[in-house]
């Protein structure tokens, strides 16, 4: 029961997936030939006939590739899913040229005239638009499916080796094989030593495959400064702000305040340090030591029982889709050779329903690593009530609903702690994630600047493990021992490996900071935030940041918002920096 089950999506590589991929290629072709139709037919008619090529295209594709790539995530040396993977790169990539002839098309468009003639036009203006946009962004048609063909023998081909590599390499850990997931988990363990033994065998395993993660890793950002430049990009990080819909503006004020806020997160791990040992900085091993009463785990039933109850709290819809999440056996919950590390979820909005992958052990993190991406499902769950071509949002905007959510369960279990001990477990835990979004995450943005400006080149993995630890030593400061830090961070985090998706990382602060922001409003009026806040994730698909973050009269672009929600986490940590002087 603790398996995720696949069969609303299909019940294999039968019959009937193999129909549906042989009628997703011929949508492809009706779209091929209506794009080739241009100037022979009305403008209006061919968008419009596009979009509902889109949306009957958009439905079968989710539902295609998410079968198989689900079933990856659980049997990474599963033999056939890449397979029906790559066909299906093969089939959208039939349309590369007349893709690109469309949106350029698009460009010599008045978009605003046409929308105001066709209300199916104007419901879907701001993704044309968008599209038009990029079109400046387009290499030759040629040039456009030489490309998308190559991609797949070079950065797509890179980033399964780094998943398949980090999925099956063995950690020996004392007397004994584990996998890296399981290895990884023993961060959180009471015991010091076990600790601290992990962290040896996590950095010893990873020696049997860094040369190969390195050069994937290496070669996939060459390419990805290459094609930005060869697009007209100044940077990757434009052409990211660009898919992010957020403005430089934005993010520079987010990262200054990130910044100026080091010296807080300071002082709580050096607490940290000399209330575990001691010592006067924290070694990278300790980052995740539970204090506090530290001998609290959890069940999969009690984590069950603990979400329901906080989501319940705050509303029924959210409560409702938590529960039948677990009924339904939505999640994949614990660790296993050949699945995945980490966790995430997958929106099926096709068919009301969400996926969602944990590696669950029973620590207080896990509690919450469950709400976070619960949090995402619930996202989907609105927004399936959109059309199919509204089903996306952009990476700052994706982690608003399960950070929300991190935070409604974690303040439920503060509001019913009395004992000093157990507060200082919860809150402290709380901090660690803070920490992980906030100051990890600032190391990660730091390396990725550093890594695409290098990135004209091989880079050898002592250059990478330099630069990470030179990054943590920046980020963290003189919180963490810098004779014990992880320079092989960049090893073990596939966010750094697609092509199509680069710093992935900033995201994640800034939707930590935004949920904070709202989960202050939230406190201030609970009724009226409830009734406000699937409107706002419902606009997440359709608008640029700001614009969605204007909804609940918040100003992105400026720094005291980003000040308001920092001061949040600063009141955490001068409390927890209290108790370690109290238990």
């Amino acid at each position: 029961m603790n398996t995720w089950n696949l069969d609303d999506l299909y019940k294999g590589f039968d019959e009937i997936y193999q129909k549906d991929m042989s009628t997703l290629e011929q949508l492809i072709d009706e779209r091929i030939a209506l794009i080739r139709s241009i100037g022979s037919i009305d403008d209006i008619q061919l968008i419009e006939s596009l979009l509902s090529l889109g949306e009957k295209t958009t439905i079968l594709a989710r539902q295609l590739s998410s079968f198989a790539s689900l079933t990856m995530a659980t049997d990474v040396t599963h033999a056939e899913a890449p397979k029906h993977l790559a066909r299906l790169q093969a089939i959208f990539r039939k349309s590369t040229k007349e893709d690109v002839i469309f949106e350029r098309h698009l460009e010599t468009l008045d978009l605003d005239r046409l929308a105001s003639l066709s209300q199916r036009i104007n419901d879907h203006l701001y993704s044309l638009k968008r599209d038009a946009q990029d079109a400046s962004h387009l290499l030759s048609e040629d040039e456009e499916l030489l490309y998308s063909g190559m991609r797949e023998l070079a950065s797509s081909g890179w980033s399964q080796l780094q998943g398949l590599l980090t999925a099956n390499v063995s950690v020996h850990y004392r007397d004994k094989t584990i996998t890296l997931p399981e290895v990884r988990n023993l961060a959180y363990d009471n015991d010091p030593d076990v600790r601290k033994d992990a962290y040896h065998a996590e950095l010893d395993a990873y020696k049997q495959i860094d040369d190969a993660v390195a050069l994937a890793l290496s070669n996939i950002k060459r390419e990805v400064v290459m094609m930005s430049k060869k697009r007209g990009y100044e940077s990757p990080l434009e052409k990211t702000l660009f898919q992010s819909r957020l403005s430089k503006t934005s993010l520079d004020a987010m990262i200054h305040e990130m910044k100026a806020f080091r010296p807080v997160f300071e002082r709580y791990l050096r607490a940290k340090a000399r209330y575990l040992s001691n010592a006067d900085a924290l070694p990278f091993y300790d980052l995740f030591a539970p204090v506090g009463k530290a001998d609290v785990t959890y069940t999969y039933e009690e984590a069950q029982a603990i979400i329901k109850d906080a989501f319940y709290g705050f509303s029924k819809a959210l409560g409702d889709f938590a529960t039948r999440a677990f009924k339904e056996n939505w999640i994949d919950v614990h660790p296993k050779k050949g699945k995945r590390g980490g966790a995430f979820c997958s929106n099926q909005p096709q068919i009301g329903q969400s996926r969602i992958l944990t590696n669950f052990t029973g620590s207080l993190s896990d509690v919450l690593t469950l709400a976070h991406e619960l949090g995402h499902g619930y996202h989907g769950e609105v927004i399936s009530k959109n059309t199919p071509l509204k089903w996306g949002y952009p990476m700052p905007l994706a982690e608003t609903a399960s950070i929300f959510s991190e935070a409604i369960v974690n303040n439920h279990l503060l509001s019913k702690v009395t004992q000093k001990t157990v507060r200082l477990a919860v809150l402290e835990n709380a901090l660690q994630g803070d920490t992980q979004v906030i100051i990890d995450i600032l190391s990660r943005y730091l390396f990725e600047t550093e890594l695409m400006a290098l990135a004209h080149g091989p880079i050898s993995k002592h250059q990478l493990n330099r630069m990470m630890e030179d990054a943590q030593k920046e980020a963290y400061g003189a919180g963490l021992d810098h004779q014990s830090l992880n320079p092989y961070m960049w090893l073990n985090k596939p966010h750094y490996y697609s092509a199509g998706l680069n710093f992935y990382n900033f995201p994640y602060a800034f939707g930590l900071l935004f949920g904070k922001g709202l989960y202050a409003l939230y406190q201030k009026d609970p009724e009226r935030f409830v009734r406000s806040y699937d409107t706002l994730l419902h606009m997440t698909t359709a608008a640029d940041v700001e614009d969605v973050a204007a909804t609940m009269a918040i100003d992105v672009t400026g720094q005291a918002f980003w000040q308001a929600s920092l001061s949040v986490i600063k009141d955490d940590i001068e409390e927890v920096i209290a108790l370690f002087e109290e238990v």
